[in-house]
């Protein structure tokens, strides 16, 4: 786990002499050349550096979304990685950078909501954020290249959280929408979706643990609801269902197709699930 108090990682107990590899997750698309300038960045604080192109499809400034796939590829990476984190619609103003240690792994970040999840699933005795140096020569408007690319590289080379800003007492910022909320008579659970893959599946912020092994009876959104819940997306005859993710969210998905082309919600549309007793 992450050392305290100026412990610089070691990555790779077996090889030393590796660094920690970097990962993306921005929203800057692959139509423009924002995204291999954060790479770019990270090289000239060492060539040897790996920088990995995790997720740069998140829809713009779309911070719930960005949460979401910062913890969805967390759960891949192991101890030491660094998650470059940028959706980021406040650059250049008063919000904070951040760079936190949670579950094992260094995330640095604008202070939006970006690290909801990371921070919130993980042991408390082990998590601990600090604010960022911005430099004067930065850009207002590219912190993603200025600010957080170089500093993931500096905490992939060796360097730890002190070296880069100053401790925060206060958690970082969470998304207001990130979390399931629940009913007062504990029979139904309120969310939202989130973020829509790739195939088209509706990942809601209601997580399996939220349901704490009760059953689903039903799923309901603006225009449309399911009552069928299934382990695996083959087991969808027709219509829609509700499954739950890799991730530990719970989706609802179609076979085959998008879940939007057949009346599933649509990213931030409201979900309410009402549970069996």
């Amino acid at each position: 786990m992450p050392g305290h108090h100026g412990t610089r990682f070691q990555y790779g107990t077996d090889l030393p002499h590796m660094h920690a590899p970097i990962v993306f997750v921005t929203d800057f698309g692959a139509d423009d050349t924002y995204a291999a300038a954060l790479a770019a960045a990270c090289w000239r604080v060492d060539p040897g550096l790996t920088a990995l192109a995790g997720m740069h499809g998140v829809p713009p400034g779309d911070v719930l979304a960005g949460a979401y796939h910062v913890k969805a590829i967390a759960q891949a990476l192991p101890p030491g990685a660094v998650i470059c984190a940028v959706v980021d619609p406040g650059v250049g103003t008063e919000r904070r950078a951040i760079a936190v240690e949670a579950g094992g792994l260094r995330c640095v970040a604008p202070d939006n909501g970006l690290a909801s999840y990371l921070w919130a699933e993980s042991d408390p005795r082990q998590r601990r954020c600090v604010a960022l140096r911005t430099p004067p020569e930065a850009s207002a408007t590219f912190h993603g290249r200025d600010v957080f690319a170089p500093a993931a590289a500096r905490l992939a080379t060796g360097h730890s959280l002190d070296d880069l800003g100053d401790p925060i007492d206060a958690p970082p910022r969470l998304c207001e929408d990130a979390f399931a909320t629940t009913a007062k008579d504990q029979t139904e659970l309120a969310g939202v979706v989130c973020a829509v893959d790739h195939f088209g599946n509706a990942i809601t912020t209601v997580r399996a643990a939220d349901l704490r092994g009760r059953a689903v009876a039903a799923v309901e959104w603006p225009g449309g609801a399911t009552t069928t819940t299934v382990r695996t997306y083959q087991e969808i005859a027709h219509g829609l269902a509700v499954l739950t993710g890799s991730a530990g969210h719970l989706e609802i998905a179609a076979r085959g197709r998008a879940a939007a082309t057949i009346g599933g919600p649509q990213p931030h549309d409201p979900v309410r699930l009402r549970l069996r007793p």
